[in-house]
C-alpha cells in the first residue's frame, strides 16, 4: 500500500474497522491507485475498495448511504450493478471520493464470475475471513491494464446509437426553428455528449484499456465544442447541432467501416432553420 499522507489513510483505516466489525463481511481489499506502489497518490485520488459480503448484507450497504455519515456529508452518489457486483460511488464533503464495490459471497464462489474479472492488480488484502482468498486471487487475478476493453461498441450498436443521434438532431433543428430554445439546447447538448462518448471509445481502443489515471489523449476534440461567449442564441444552438453532426460522422466512420455518414442529409434543414430564426 502506498504511503499516503492525506485523508485517504484515515479513510481506509476507518472503512476497514467498520466492515471488520460486521460479521457479514468476509473480506476487505484495497484496490486502485492507493494499492499501487508505483503510483503517487494526491488530493484527487479516490478510495477504491472491494468488500466481499454475505449475500443478504450487500443491499444494506448498496441501497442506503446512511452508513457513510461518519465519513462526511453527502455531496453526490452513483449506483451501478451487474450480474456479479454492486458498486456505490460517492463524493463527500472535503472532496472525499469513494468507489465501493460489493461482491456477494455466492459470486465469489461462482467459477463463471471470474471470467468477468472481479479483481485485478494492483490490490492489497487488508483482512479476510475466507481461508482460500489468496489462492483464488493468485489463480484468477487479472494483471494491470491487460484486461479486454470493456467500453467498446459493435457496428450494430453504433448504428443504433446513430439512429437515435440523428433523430435527436432533427428534433433539435425543429425546436430551434420554432423558438423552443430550452428543448433545442437540451437535445444539442445530448448530441455533443454522444460525440464525447465515441471519442472515449476510440481512446480505449488505442490504449487497449478503459483505465486512464491521467488524461490528455483526445482532448483536442473538446476544443471543437468551445463557445466563444456566453450568448446562447438560436444560431449558436444550430451551430452546435451541425458541429456535433460533423464530429459524430467522423468518429463513427473511424470506429466502423460499414458506417455511412448521415450529416449531409440534414444540412439543408439546418440552413432553413437558420433562415427562419433570422426572419
Amino acid at each position: 500500500m502506498n504511503d499516503i499522507s492525506s485523508w485517504q489513510t484515515g479513510a481506509v483505516e476507518q472503512l476497514s474497522r467498520l466492515f471488520e466489525g460486521d460479521p457479514d463481511a468476509r473480506t476487505f481489499v484495497l484496490a486502485g491507485s492507493l494499492a499501487d506502489p508505483q503510483v503517487e497518490t494526491d488530493f484527487w485520488s479516490d478510495v477504491d475498495v472491494k468488500v466481499i459480503l454475505a449475500d443478504q448484507a450487500v443491499d444494506r450497504y448498496y441501497l442506503s448511504a446512511a452508513w457513510l455519515h461518519p465519513f462526511g456529508q453527502m455531496i453526490g452518489l452513483e449506483r451501478h450493478e451487474d450480474l456479479f457486483t454492486k458498486t456505490l460511488r460517492v463524493c463527500l464533503d472535503g472532496f472525499r471520493r469513494f468507489d465501493l464495490v460489493f461482491v456477494p459471497e455466492s459470486t465469489w464462489h461462482n467459477p463463471s464470475s471470474w471470467e468477468h474479472q472481479l479483481f485485478r492488480q494492483p490490490y492489497t488484502v487488508i483482512w479476510s475471513r475466507l481461508p482460500d482468498l489468496e489462492q483464488m486471487l493468485e489463480a484468477h487475478i487479472a494483471s494491470p491494464l491487460s484486461s479486454a476493453i470493456e467500453q467498446d461498441i459493435s457496428s450494430a450498436e453504433l448504428e443504433q446509437m446513430a439512429d437515435q443521434f440523428w433523430y435527436r438532431a432533427s428534433a433539435a433543428i425543429a425546436r430551434v426553428a420554432r423558438n423552443d430554445l430550452l428543448i433545442g439546447l437540451h437535445l444539442a447538448l445530448d448530441m455533443a455528449r454522444d460525440c464525447l462518448m465515441l471519442q472515449m471509445i476510440r481512446r480505449d481502443r488505442v490504449k487497449k484499456t478503459r483505465i486512464h489515471r491521467t488524461g490528455g489523449w483526445g482532448n483536442e476534440l473538446v476544443a471543437r465544442f468551445a463557445w466563444d461567449n456566453q450568448e446562447c442564441s438560436p444560431r449558436k444552438i444550430l451551430d452546435l447541432v451541425a458541429r456535433s453532426g460533423e464530429i459524430f460522422d467522423g468518429l463513427a466512420s473511424g470506429l466502423s467501416s460499414s458506417y455511412n455518414s448521415r450529416g449531409p442529409r440534414l444540412y439543408t434543414a439546418i440552413e432553413r432553420a437558420r433562415t427562419a430564426c433570422r426572419e
